[in-house]
């Protein structure tokens, strides 16, 4: 039961920062690809420090890494994290095991 319990508290987490449209909006234009921060911004029509706050809880959750660009030390790229949807369903084995009988002629 408390596994249960920590399982559900991890993806109520999970799912609170995609509650906001802004956030949601975020990882449907990461799904297409790696982006910029500045050019998120750009798209978005936002002010950096709301970006940074968004960008922060996605990356608190699980859902986005940065990552520096080798070229150019100084700009950072964001894309999905690898296991981005991973955890948004319950765990299996947990909950509640499910028997089928099936009836192979007329009794």
């Amino acid at each position: 039961m408390n596994i249960e319990r920590t399982d559900l508290t991890g993806r109520v987490a999970r799912y609170a920062a995609l509650a906001d449209p802004v956030r949601l909006r975020i990882m449907d234009l990461l799904t297409l690809g790696d982006v910029a921060p500045v050019e998120l911004q750009a798209g978005l029509g936002i002010s950096s420090s709301l970006l940074a706050h968004h960008l922060n809880q996605l990356e608190h959750a699980g859902f986005l890494v940065r990552t520096r660009s080798e070229a150019d030390r100084r700009r950072t790229y964001l894309h999905l994290a690898p296991d981005a949807f991973s955890g948004l369903t319950p765990s299996p084995g947990l909950g509640v095991r499910r028997v089928v009988f099936v009836c192979t002629g007329n009794s």
